[in-house]
């Protein structure tokens, strides 16, 4: 029987088509054949099947469909289309479905062109491709169905490229046009389309066909987009237009700009990262599969990166596996070892691909302060930094193909080693990636490791016992693991009555059985681990179940349970020797996510919901309390809506801005999860308290988290009807809005500056109305800019520190200058530099220092406007962040005036620096004016050697 999703649903037997009758019938089995051999859950297969809200009736339907579907097909056995909690599978080979066909014939041709062998390659894409009829599932109609046959369209347009990209490797350079006008007709927004075209054009003698090709591009990104082109395609356009042969028709990676200086001494070498977890001291079994991982590694002069998948359910020891095996094989990467935990499967959201790629970028010697923002360019500088070296990556716990994918290699050497309870079908399919599938252990196997556990002697003493057990725990290493180490931990316990407990104690936690969900399997094992535990132990471990973060330090813990930082330091190291948390550093440590589950669930049994409710309030008090003294160190000369936070019990000391540097670096993730915890349990005082003390996300270009972490403030503000706290998350908002050139951005921060008008509150309106300024400037709207700027002036003399005021006039004189009126604007610059100076706020002196210089250059001495901009970039480079503002404005205003003097080079070297700098803050539109001057520069005399510079 033939399955085919690649156009209109169809059924064939031999040469026969079998019709299926029924809407309803033909989505049940369309949500099944998009993941075979997978169970399919009746919710999901509910989303698929209904538009709208399913019915009341909808199991019952569902499973009528299924039945219907079985008579249909001849399934009376249940062979095909089998039941599986908590749904459904079909149980399909690759021959029998169309999809899964054409993702083999992909991966075929991927691992041909790996080896150099390009026709074969493009064979076997168009082979694959012959499969498609039309659109994916066409007709089928639910917006779930449709977006699930989206993903596969997009893999047919990719499968489409590669053709393309290795017909132009092969020299089809005309044979390859016609295509590539209708795939970009079809696709105007592709830029890897618009590449090849180019490419094929130029290399088939049609440089002007090509060069139009660009300009049709460049027109369409920013009458629809507002952005230019990227730098492949600007590389592309450069190239053609100096006429430069090009060695490699297409270059199959993708790379995001300059790397950013990472601002450390340059005579200190950054360490080989291994960042490897402790591995295990009786890892037991799996031969089989070290062999596999074995045959998998790269060789010396490999062509391509090789990237291994390894699934299986929860429990059965997949991250166990991936550790001990990297371990024993690190030392064939010279170049090092990264690991990191995708919390794909657990509590709170998922790590995000550019959180993990801030973490690589700082192992490999990027300053923290100098990751870029956006995955783009995170995931650029890391293929840009591990390009050419030999590295072994472990990313563990991934829920998805797109959470990976940016965290892989462009070259080849490394290897990749990924972790999921998910069958990551999207990389084996668009990554060729190897796929590894871990079951439950053999007996034997299962054997070893409990005689491991509790010694040799006892194993023979109670032979039927120890076999029972292994039954019992259904072979599941985690489950096994709990249960031969409390027999071990209590030698005069007979092993009979552990089995005994297994088989009668009714828990909450399923008994385990072959076959069954493994967090069934865990639970019964884990009350035992848990009645083990002393008094404060047991309080500690069910109280850290509570904490909404990926990881907990020890203070962070003590204030969840009441203790001192001593107290919990002694109890958390207990609970990490009985392997119930896992250490990740000194003074921190995580759960296993079904440990995790596992001590919430004793929490919500043991204490009341007053009990779990004051813990929560101690843990966020903390954590709002620490936020903000470690944000008074980063902005010491800062007024914020809250003065007074409520101080926890034990205090954590952040002695200077370095410590709190570091200390939100570490908290990051745990700050915004505690925020969002915050405000779904209506505690919306910690979540106001929270997000005023989060302006360290603009430092660390995170524009986007704090645009989601004051959004979900919004609702606690104005649920709660403090209107100063909703000014203030508006006000947080808007700048992150306006900084990213969002529409929204106004809106929000007239409304804030309304409400601050209401309250009485000068801060915000001052910070608000500056905004305003800023953001109406960049629309060129100045004279209403200029309004703002005159009010904040009036409002700012007198108050707080004087920071406010010195803003003010550092803006009051850019807008001077953008009207041309120079004089003011130094004079204006110069009172904003006086105040910054005695302020000692080194960033807001070089952004003065750059309007001053910006009013000598209007006036025309440029001599004059250069030592103002070189005293300016001296501070910037300095800049812990903001270096947008600090240190590529100066740089632009410099250039200017070289160019002016005629030092054209010396002119392009800074516009590409400042470029660069706003590249890697996320600031494109920024990036391409300076691309623009640097392009506009080349052309002037004196610039023969410009071309070659960038």
């Amino acid at each position: 029987m033939d399955f085919r999703v690649l156009g209109a649903l169809e059924v064939w037997t031999g040469q026969q088509r079998m019709p299926v009758p029924g809407a309803r019938r033909q989505r049940v089995l369309a949500a099944l054949l998009l993941t075979p051999n997978s169970v399919v859950p009746l919710s999901r297969l509910a989303e698929m099947t209904w538009e709208d809200e399913p019915p009341a009736t909808a199991v019952k339907q569902l499973r009528n469909s299924v039945s219907a579907l079985r008579e249909r097909l001849g399934d009376t056995e249940q062979r095909l289309i089998r039941t599986e909690e908590p749904g459904y599978l079909i149980r399909i080979g690759e021959q029998d479905l169309d999809w899964l066909r054409f993702a083999a014939g992909v991966a075929d041709g991927r691992r041909q062109a790996a080896e150099g062998r390009m026709e074969p390659a493009v064979g076997a894409i168009r082979t694959a491709l012959s499969l498609w009829r039309g659109p994916a599932l066409d007709g089928l109609g639910t917006s779930a169905l449709n977006r699930a046959a989206a993903r596969l369209d997009e893999q047919r347009l990719n499968a489409l490229e590669l053709s393309v990209g290795w017909r132009l490797e092969l020299g089809e350079y005309q044979e390859v046009i016609e295509d590539l006008v209708d795939l970009v007709h079809d696709h105007p927004l592709r830029e890897g389309l618009h590449v090849q075209l180019m490419t094929a054009l130029d290399r088939s003698g049609r440089r002007a066909d090509a060069l139009q090709v660009f300009h049709r591009l460049r027109a369409r990104l920013v009458e629809e987009l507002g952005v230019g082109p990227g730098a492949d395609v600007q590389r592309l356009h450069e190239q053609i237009l100096r006429g430069e042969p090009r060695s490699r028709p297409v270059n199959r990676s993708r790379t995001t700009g300059v790397v950013p200086n990472p601002r450390q001494p340059r005579n200190i070498a950054t360490p080989v990262p291994r960042q490897l977890p402790q591995a295990i001291r009786d890892f037991t079994g799996r031969v089989d599969h070290l062999a596999e991982l074995d045959a998998l590694l790269p060789p010396a002069g490999g062509q391509a990166v090789v990237i291994t998948a390894l699934d299986g359910s929860g429990g059965v020891g997949k991250t166990t596996l991936a550790v001990h095996w990297a371990h024993r094989v690190q030392g064939r990467f010279p170049d090092g070892t990264l690991h990191t935990n995708l919390r794909g499967y657990g509590p709170g959201k998922p790590a995000l691909p550019e959180e993990a790629l801030h973490d690589f970028l700082v192992a490999l010697g990027i300053h923290p302060a100098a990751v870029p923002a956006g995955i783009g360019a995170r995931s650029g500088l890391f293929r840009t930094l591990v390009a050419g070296r030999r590295m072994l990556i472990v990313v563990d716990n991934a829920n998805s193909a797109e959470q990976v994918r940016p965290l892989l290699p462009g070259t080849p050497g490394c290897m990749v080693l990924v972790t999921s309870r998910d069958s990551l079908t999207g990389l084996v399919v668009t990554e060729a990636a190897h796929r590894l599938t871990l079951d439950v252990l053999s007996p034997a196997e299962a054997l070893s490791l409990v005689v491991g556990i509790i010694g040799p002697s006892r194993a023979q003493a109670e032979p039927a016992a120890v076999e029972n057990l292994i039954r019992l725990c259904a072979r599941l290493p985690l489950a096994l693991r709990i249960a031969a180490g409390r027999a071990a931990a209590h030698g005069r316990a007979a092993v009979a009555g552990i089995v005994a407990e297994l088989a009668a104690e009714d828990s909450r936690l399923d008994a385990l059985s072959w076959g069954k969900d493994p967090y069934g399997a865990v639970r019964k094992v884990l009350d035992w681990s848990y009645e083990q535990l002393t008094t404060s132990q047991g309080f500690l471990f069910r109280r850290l179940g509570l904490h909404p973060g990926p990881d907990i330090s020890t203070p962070a813990a003590a204030a969840l349970a009441h203790l001192t930082p001593r107290e919990a330091r002694h109890v958390l190291k207990a609970l990490g020797d009985a392997h119930l948390i896992e250490p990740v550093t000194y003074d921190r440590y995580r759960f296993h996510d079904l440990l995790r589950a596992y001590a919430n669930e004793l929490a919500d049994e043991h204490e009341t919901e007053d009990e779990r409710r004051d813990a929560l309030d101690a843990l966020l008090t903390w954590y709002s309390h620490t936020a903000h003294v470690a944000d008074s160190r980063l902005y010491p000369t800062c007024t914020r809506v809250v003065t007074d936070p409520a101080e926890p019990a034990h205090p954590h000391a952040v002695p200077d801005r370095a410590h709190a540097w570091t200390w939100f670096t570490a908290e990051r993730a745990n700050l915004a999860a505690a925020l969002y915890h915050a405000v779904d349990r209506t505690m919306d005082r910690h979540a106001l308290y929270l997000v005023d003390a989060l302006g360290f996300l603009v430092l660390m270009g995170g524009w986007e988290e704090r645009i989601d972490t004051a959004t979900a403030a919004l609702r606690a503000a104005q649920r709660s009807g403090w209107t100063e706290h909703e000014a203030n998350v508006l006000l947080a908002r808007g700048e992150a809005l306006a900084h990213l050139h969002h529409p929204d951005a106004q809106p929000d921060l007239t409304r804030a500056c309304a409400l601050a008008e209401e309250v009485g509150n000068i801060h915000i309106q001052i910070a608000a109305r500056t905004e305003l300024g800023r953001l109406l400037r960049r629309q060129t709207r100045l004279t209403e800019a200029l309004h703002h700027f005159d009010e904040v002036r009036a409002l700012s003399r007198g108050f707080d520190t004087g920071r406010w005021e010195a803003v003010a006039e550092g803006n009051t004189a850019a807008l001077h200058a953008d009207l041309g009126n120079h004089r003011q604007a130094i004079d204006h610059g110069i009172r904003s530099a006086t105040l910054r100076r005695q302020l000692g706020d080194t960033d807001g002196e070089a952004c003065a220092l750059a309007d001053i210089a910006r009013g000598w250059q209007g006036i025309g001495d440029h001599g004059t406007a250069i030592a103002h901009c070189r005293r300016a970039i001296a501070l910037g480079r300095t800049s812990l962040g903001s270096q947008d503002e600090t240190l590529a404005v100066p740089l632009a205003v410099l250039a200017t005036s070289l160019a002016h003097l005629g030092r054209v080079n010396e002119a392009i070297d800074c516009w590409q620096e400042a470029a660069a700098i706003y590249t890697d803050r996320g600031l494109d539109t920024d990036a391409a004016r300076m691309h623009h001057h640097t392009r506009t520069a080349a052309q002037l005399p004196g610039a023969s050697n410009a071309s070659s510079r960038g």
